[in-house]
């Protein structure tokens, strides 16, 4: 039975019938949803891997044993360091897609889409029980609280903000996260209305959420927020209505453990441990404060972003949003913090009358209250909308419905509906399209955000990339050196861009000394370890091959390397190890390389790649002895069997 809104003298909301859309029809509108999704997302099942697909995928060692006799999926669960539970039901979702499919990028692009095609029928399915309830005290004559579902549904999964959610891979972690959550959520849902129509579902409903959001979790960190969206759920749409007082105990309870209890938890860790949180963001170049301040206009922006979804302003990266330093700097910070609040405000103020607004802005922060607070994450992030957004519409659609007049021509009103979901489709294919090409992807969102340095950075390294698959590669580096010259500009705490260009420029021409200067200084005191990556190619390429940049030269910006305070250990053993692997093949000099891959296996002891550096040089030294030493470490050292393919080439060639 589908709840219509109404009031009595007392303003309390009871149910009326509606006549609800057949189950043939219902089934048909989705098909259709389905179809145009499927089609407004075709042209971007091309293309390949983006930014972190290559870290936690590409990359991974773990992954590609899939594709061999040697793999081992608890190993596979656990290959990677994104997050501090290693979210391993996401992680051996990529290992069945490689033991499948290979590294096939649409391979992973196909399953993502299905896992948000997935989602909007779930969304659906919540939506069609909490439509009439989040029409307020003024209910809709006008649309069915079906088609209100359907239409929230459809904004959702056509909007052109969901394509970097979609079509970026790694993101799957968040669509699964998303997905496990809105499983858990439906049946809560569905248990609250079996027990208002008095059924015993009280424990299936609490149970659901607990499982569901154990999976969650393992998914992402952020599926523990479903606690906290089923009591959005709870306060708008049924205030803990019960059929006694026993049961209405018991959600408070449970919402008093799975909401309160961990807020309060994380409230007291922080009080006791306070060094943690300032200390966590020392690989920034911003602060907490600055964080708390440049998020509140980021939401807007979201917001901005969601209710006129121009695909100019979206994109992978948005490092051309200046970061908030004081109320006034920018002057939008202090406009985007009073908006919030008054947003805050207006959600209380019209819970009971309106709770379609107090659900979109409550689901909408809370949605971000992890991402987009006080953890020290990346500023900005598309996907972050991805939950947060589905909440926001189904709950402003509701809100608005009421406002049409009930003799509007419903015909006309479909056609207008249907008008605007086509129109979001089709941003959405052109969006999905540039993604679906490396090149024109780069080139677009370099043209979108021309003050964006990792959008210049990657339409060079695009370019790059294009040329060499076409044999062009010279030709190419060219055309990339101005876009290489502004991200570098435009960022001084970044490596990337300094270094490809002095890779480029050394292979034709001499290396000036404020070149070499510049480079050293951005090594020296760049906050995030991430930006050594760089500097490894480099080194990598002054080894293997001809290039103008002298041994001081590289001697200068590995010391400089070296003395920065924010590298790890892992790090700086990995810059001791390649520039000994320089000293060795291309200086000549034996025992320094030798002494530098020594002294990167006592950096970091625990890493077996360093003592397996260690017994190849032993090698080619001719020193099978020390060479079989190392090599019964490295066997000691790899419990889980990552470099055992290694291991085994080694010993054949001491044989």
């Amino acid at each position: 039975m589908l709840w219509q809104t109404a009031t009595d003298g007392n303003s309390k909301q009871r149910p009326m019938n509606f006549p609800p859309l057949r189950s043939f029809h219902r089934v048909a509108l989705m098909l259709a949803l389905f179809a145009v999704c499927m089609v407004a997302y075709l042209g971007g099942l091309g293309g390949g891997f983006q930014f972190d697909d290559y870290q936690v995928i590409v990359y991974n060692d773990a992954l590609h044993s899939l594709m061999t006799n040697t793999h081992h999926w608890l190993l596979v669960a656990l290959s990677t360091n994104s997050g501090p539970l290693r979210r391993p039901v996401s992680m051996l979702t990529f290992g069945l897609n490689v033991a499948w499919f290979g590294m096939n990028p649409m391979a992973f692009k196909l399953v993502n889409l299905g896992i948000h095609l997935f989602s909007g029928g779930l969304i659906y399915a919540i939506g069609r029980q909490l439509a009439a309830r989040l029409t307020g005290s003024m209910p809709c004559t006008a649309i069915k609280p079906e088609m209100l579902a359907l239409l929230a549904v459809g904004l959702w999964l056509l909007h052109p903000l969901n394509v970097s959610g979609v079509l970026y891979i790694v993101q799957r972690m968040n669509e699964l996260a998303a997905l496990f959550m809105l499983c858990g959520l439906w049946c809560y849902v569905d248990g609250r209305e079996r027990m208002l129509a008095g059924e015993s579902a009280l424990v299936s409903a609490i149970a659901a959420v607990c499982l569901f959001g154990v999976l969650a979790v393992f998914s992402k960190e952020n599926g523990v927020l479903i606690a906290a969206y089923a009591l959005v759920i709870e306060a708008t749409c049924y205030r803990f209505e019960a059929s006694s007082t026993r049961e209405r105990r018991a959600l408070q309870g449970f919402f008093g453990i799975g909401v309160g209890l961990p807020a309060a938890a994380f409230v007291a860790f922080l009080a006791t441990h306070a060094h943690w949180l300032t200390a966590s963001y020392a690989g920034r170049d911003f602060t907490l404060y600055q964080r708390l301040l440049s998020e509140a206009r980021i939401l807007c922006d979201y917001l901005l972003w969601i209710f006129v979804p121009n695909p100019a302003w979206m994109g992978l990266y948005h490092d051309d949003i200046a970061t908030s330093t004081g109320l006034f700097s920018p002057t939008s910070t202090a406009f985007a913090i009073v908006f919030l609040l008054a947003a805050v405000i207006a959600a209380w103020k019209l819970r009971r009358r309106h709770p379609g607004v107090t659900f979109a802005i409550a689901w909408f922060l809370i949605g971000h209250s992890m991402e987009s607070t006080i953890l020290p994450l990346e500023l900005v992030f598309e996907h972050r909308n991805y939950l947060p957004m589905a909440g926001l519409l189904l709950g402003s659609v509701c809100a608005l419905a009421p406002l049409i007049p009930a003799d509007w021509n419903r015909r006309w009103i479909a056609a207008a509906c249907t008008v605007l979901l086509l129109g979001l489709a089709g941003l959405t294919a052109m969006r999905a399209a540039s993604w679906g090409n490396p090149l024109t992807m780069a080139l677009d969102d370099a043209r979108h955000h021309p003050d964006s340095s990792r959008d210049q950075y990657a339409a060079g390294r695009a370019l790059i990339f294009d040329g060499a698959s076409r044999n062009e590669r010279l030709q190419a580096e060219q055309q990339a050196i101005p876009y290489f010259r502004r991200s570098a500009l435009l960022d001084h705490n970044s490596v990337y861009a300094a270094s490809n260009l002095m890779f480029i420029m050394s292979r034709t021409q001499t290396i000036a000394p404020i070149a070499i200067a510049d480079l050293a200084d951005r090594l020296r005191t760049t906050p995030s370890y991430v930006q050594a990556n760089p500097f490894f190619d480099l080194l990598n390429n002054a080894t293997t091959q001809k290039l103008t940049l002298t041994p001081a030269d590289i001697s200068t910006l590995t010391q400089a390397a070296l003395a920065n305070p924010h590298f790890p250990a892992m790090v700086r053993a990995m810059i001791m190890s390649d520039y000994g692997a320089y000293l060795f093949n291309a200086v000549g000099d034996h025992q320094g390389g030798i002494n530098l891959t020594v002294a990167a296996a006592a950096t970091d002891p625990a890493n077996p790649y360093f003592v397996l550096r260690l017994a190849t040089l032993a090698l080619a030294v001719g020193d099978s002895a020390k060479a079989g030493q190392y090599l019964d470490a490295a066997t000691r050292l790899d419990k889980v069997n990552t470099y055992s393919k290694q291991i085994d080439e080694l010993r054949l060639r001491l044989q």
